[in-house]
């Protein structure tokens, strides 16, 4: 176990999160760490909590940079990232005693381009912690993915870039989308389509914190109709690179303008989310037969696309 390992931590706004995440992986069982925290312009006393870390502990890396989000807080931990192995981890989130070895060794094992491991759900409630899920499966018990199998799967459910081990060789020349929210999905295909085999792990290794406050959990606005046009280039992507998983693709083409523009009827209307709305209705009109077609989609959405095309 001597090959280095880059842990990319963007933080912003999380002064009271953020010391459980670092000590979370300062405390990993695989030692050989280059750990990247990324100060993405935050206001609060981040930065200060940052740079006293990187001075108790030299495997620590501070990046301060101007306010550019999520996306751009994870690109700019890439940009000076050195290590044999990436992977990311949110600044309100922590990880188990032995997630890193766990990821690494089942790399290793499988001899596989990226690992995933079992995630539990944290709800927090004004301060109060309570899991929400734990896994049921035996430890040991694995699946392995080609890329094609693990495209699938993000596209008919979701993804993260979270809680998985990556060779960086997979992600080096690959960027999260800069100014979008929903910015996980399309990075996770291009990296899944540079991948021969992915290793699914079931054994906890994360802590998803989830926050009424959050950027997963707020309520929606018009920055989340990103998820349909994510949703529209990735499906250009599919169509060229894995065109066996179109319909896939199609799928959660379909379901996000039908989750977006619901939504934005349920706004209160101006010129600007006028605009979008009509946008969206123009491409449900126009993809109602392929919606009606396609294996993936439940009725509800189906009955719901003639609706909506009306």
């Amino acid at each position: 176990m001597n090959e280095m390992i880059s842990v990319i931590i963007p933080v912003y706004k999380v002064q009271d999160y953020l010391p459980k995440c670092i000590e979370s992986v300062l405390q990993q069982t695989y030692h050989n760490l280059e750990i990247i925290l990324v100060d993405d312009g935050s206001p609060d006393k981040c930065g200060k909590i940052c740079d006293s870390y990187a001075r108790k502990d030299e495997r620590i890396r501070v990046v301060h940079k101007t306010n550019g989000g999520l996306a751009s807080a994870r690109n700019a931990g890439l940009e000076c990232a050195t290590g044999d192995y990436v992977c990311f981890i949110d600044s309100d989130d922590w990880i188990t005693k032995n997630a890193i070895q766990v990821l690494y060794q089942g790399i290793k094992r499988y001899d596989a381009d990226c690992s995933v491991g079992k995630c539990i759900t944290i709800l927090d409630k004004k301060g109060k912690l309570k899991p929400q899920n734990t896994s049921k499966q035996p430890v040991r018990y694995v699946t392995t993915a080609t890329s094609t199998e693990a495209m699938k799967q993000v596209l008919l459910t979701c993804s993260s870039s979270c809680n998985r081990l990556y060779k960086r060789k997979m992600i080096q020349k690959l960027r999260f989308p800069e100014g979008k929210i929903n910015e996980d999905e399309p990075l996770m295909l291009r990296i899944y389509a540079k991948c021969k085999k992915i290793v699914f792990l079931n054994q906890d290794t994360y802590y998803y914190r989830k926050r009424s406050n959050s950027i997963t959990t707020s309520r929606f606005s018009l920055k989340n109709v990103d998820c349909f046009y994510n949703s529209a280039d990735n499906l250009a992507f599919i169509k060229k690179k894995k065109p066996e998983l179109k319909e896939c693709a199609e799928y959660k083409y379909i379901k996000t303008m039908l989750y977006c523009y619901v939504h934005l009827n349920l706004m209160k209307r101006n010129r600007k989310n006028n605009k979008v709305r009509k946008e969206l209705h123009k491409n449900i009109r126009k993809n109602r037969s392929l919606a009606l077609k396609n294996r993936y989609l439940p009725l509800k959405y189906k009955l719901l696309m003639l609706i909506c095309s009306i």
